[in-house]
C-alpha cells in the first residue's frame, strides 16, 4: 500500500482544513469511537510520539458529504501537500491503478438486471464499518497519523482519502464476489460494502444463507441493514424493479429534492459551503434518474468550492441561479420512474448543419429536410440571432421531425440516448451542456430539453468535421448535389413550424 522503507528525518504534520470547523464535535466525537474500537490509538504529543515510533506525519483532516445524505464523512486529505517539490504527499507514492476493483455502477445494475429471466427476486447486504475492518501494516502506521486539538493519533485501519483505500477494500470485496460466484451465486453486483444479489427462478437460498457462506470467517454483515428478497430492492439508493425492468428515485427523496431546490429559488436567501456541497451531491445522485440535469451541475460545484470561510454565507450567483430553476424544472416535467434502457447511445443516422446565407438542411435516416431563411431575416455577426442560435434550431427541429415521422418517441425507446451530428463544435458543447450564453439560443435550448423530457429520451451530440457532415450540401440548398452523393436518403420530409420559428424560416 506505501512504501515501506520511506522513513522521515523529522516528524511533519500540518493544520487541518477549514472543512473540519463546520462541525467540530463530530470529529471529535469519531476519534472517540475508533479508539474504543482499537482503530487509534491513545492520543500522544507530537514529541511524545516520535520518541516512541520515530519521525512521523500527519495529513490534514477535513469533512466531506456522505453521498445521498446530509452527514458528513471525515477524511484524511492524504493529497496535501500539493505541488509542493521538498515535501509530497503520501498519496504522491500510490498510484490508484495498482489497486483495481470492480464497482456496481447503475449502468451495470440497468445492464445486470436487462439480462435477466422472468421470476428473478433480489436482496441486498451491507458489510459493517468495511473500510475500517481493513487493518493498515505496523510498518506503514507511521505515514497515516491524525492530528486533532494538539494530539497525534496513529490510525491502524484503512481510511477515507487514502488513494489506495477502495482498491484495498476493494480486494476484499472482489474476493468475497469470487467466492460466491463458485457458491453459485452467480448474479451480483457490489458498491463497496454494498451487495446486490439476484436469485434466480432456479435457486431457493435464503438471505441467512447467503450470509452464512462467508459469515462463519469473519465477515460482519449487518442484519439490520439487510433487505430481504423482493421483486422490487433499493440498491445504490435507487429502487429496481426486475419484474417491470424499471428503475425509481423514492418518492421521498424525490420530495426532498424538490424541497431543497424550493429553498435555493427564494430572493434573497444565503447559503454555506456546506449546503452547496450537500446539494451538488445530491443533484449528482439523482441525475440517474433525471440526466437532463447533468450539464447544469457544474455551476453549484464551483459555487460550493468558492467560500473562503466555511462557516460564512454567500448569496446564490445569478448564474447558479439560473441552472438550478433549469433543474428544477426538469425535474417537475420528468418521471421519477425510467425503464432500464441500455447506455449505449442509438444511433438513427441524424446529421444536420446550418449556413447564415441559405438556411437549415437535417438528415434522418432516409429522409432529408430543408428550411429556408424567411426574406429579410438576416443570421450571423452583429445580427440579433448568430449561427450558434442557428445551428441550436437545426437541432430542435431535428428532433421535432424525428418525432414526426416516428423514429423517436415510442414507448421502446424510452430512456435512450441518441446520437445528433453537427460540424459545429459551439453548438454541441452547448446542446450536451444545455445552456449557452446567447439568451436566444437558450430559449431554444429549452424547447429541446422539454421535449426530451417529455418523451424521456436524452440527445447526445457529437462532432463531425464539414467534409464529412453529410447535410452540408442541405444547409447550402443544394440538393441535388445531395441526392447525388446519398442516394439512400432519398424522401423528402417536413414539418410544421412550431411558433417562435414561424416568422423566420419557411420550408424549401
Amino acid at each position: 500500500m506505501l512504501e515501506s522503507g520511506s522513513i522521515y528525518r523529522v516528524r511533519i504534520y500540518f493544520a487541518n482544513h477549514k472543512s473540519t470547523q463546520l462541525d467540530m464535535d463530530f470529529i471529535t466525537s469519531y476519534i472517540s469511537s475508533e479508539q474504543a474500537a482499537g482503530r487509534y490509538s491513545q492520543p500522544f504529543l507530537p514529541e511524545d510520539l516520535e520518541r516512541v515510533i520515530g519521525p512521523f506525519r500527519t495529513s490534514p483532516l477535513g469533512l466531506a458529504p456522505k453521498p445521498h445524505t446530509d452527514t458528513f464523512r471525515m477524511i484524511q486529505d492524504m493529497s496535501y501537500p500539493r505541488n509542493n517539490p521538498e515535501i509530497t504527499s503520501v498519496n504522491h507514492g500510490i498510484n490508484s491503478d495498482d489497486f483495481p476493483t470492480a464497482w456496481g455502477s447503475f449502468d451495470a445494475a440497468a445492464a445486470l438486471i436487462l439480462s435477466l429471466p422472468p421470476g428473478c427476486l433480489a436482496a441486498t447486504f451491507d458489510i459493517s464499518a468495511a473500510y475500517r475492518l481493513t487493518p493498515i501494516r505496523p510498518d506503514q502506521q507511521h505515514h497515516l497519523c491524525v492530528f486533532w486539538m494538539d494530539r497525534v493519533y496513529v490510525d491502524r485501519a484503512v481510511m477515507f482519502g487514502l488513494a489506495s483505500s477502495a482498491g484495498v477494500f476493494g480486494s476484499i470485496a472482489d474476493m468475497l464476489v469470487a467466492i460466491y460466484h463458485k457458491a453459485g451465486f452467480t448474479a451480483l453486483l457490489k458498491w463497496v460494502d454494498d451487495f446486490f444479489v439476484i436469485r434466480l427462478p432456479d435457486q431457493s437460498w435464503t438471505e441467512h444463507e447467503f450470509m452464512d457462506v462467508t459469515g462463519y470467517f469473519g465477515v460482519p454483515w449487518s442484519i439490520k441493514k439487510m433487505r430481504p428478497l423482493a421483486a422490487v430492492q433499493r440498491y445504490i439508493g435507487f429502487d429496481w424493479d426486475l419484474e417491470s425492468c424499471t428503475v425509481a428515485l423514492p418518492s421521498e427523496k424525490l420530495s426532498k429534492i424538490l424541497s431543497a431546490l424550493g429553498k435555493w429559488l427564494v430572493a434573497d436567501e444565503r447559503f454555506s459551503a456546506k449546503d452547496a456541497a450537500s446539494l451538488h451531491g445530491r443533484l449528482v445522485h439523482v441525475s440517474c434518474i433525471f440526466p437532463l440535469i447533468r450539464p447544469f451541475l457544474r455551476s453549484i460545484s464551483g459555487f460550493a468550492t468558492s467560500f473562503t470561510h466555511p462557516w460564512s454565507e454567500l448569496w446564490v450567483p445569478p448564474g447558479v441561479y439560473a441552472d438550478l430553476s433549469w433543474v428544477q424544472f426538469l425535474i417537475k416535467h420528468l418521471p421519477n420512474k425510467i425503464p432500464l434502457a441500455p447506455s449505449t447511445p442509438v444511433d438513427i443516422q441524424w446529421w444536420g448543419d446550418t449556413s447564415t446565407s441559405f438556411g437549415i438542411g437535417i438528415a434522418l435516416s432516409s429522409y432529408w429536410a430543408v428550411w429556408k431563411w424567411a426574406p429579410g431575416f438576416k443570421v450571423g455577426p452583429h445580427q440579433n440571432f448568430d449561427i450558434g442560435w442557428a445551428e441550436a434550431v437545426a437541432i430542435e427541429l431535428g428532433l421535432r421531425l424525428a418525432l414526426e415521422l416516428g423514429l423517436l418517441g415510442s414507448a421502446g425507446q424510452r430512456g435512450h440516448t441518441f446520437l445528433v451530428r453537427s460540424d459545429n463544435a459551439g453548438i454541441v458543447s452547448v446542446t450536451n451542456k444545455g445552456r449557452s450564453r446567447s439568451r436566444e439560443t437558450n430559449m431554444i435550448l429549452k424547447h429541446v430539453y422539454l421535449l426530451q423530457a417529455e418523451h424521456q429520451i436524452r440527445l447526445k451530440s457529437v462532432h463531425v468535421t464539414s467534409r464529412k457532415n453529410i447535410s452540408d450540401a442541405l444547409s447550402r440548398g443544394a440538393v441535388d448535389e445531395f441526392l447525388k452523393g446519398f442516394p439512400c436518403v432519398n424522401t423528402q420530409a417536413s414539418i410544421s413550424l412550431p411558433s417562435h420559428l414561424a416568422d423566420k424560416l419557411i420550408s424549401w
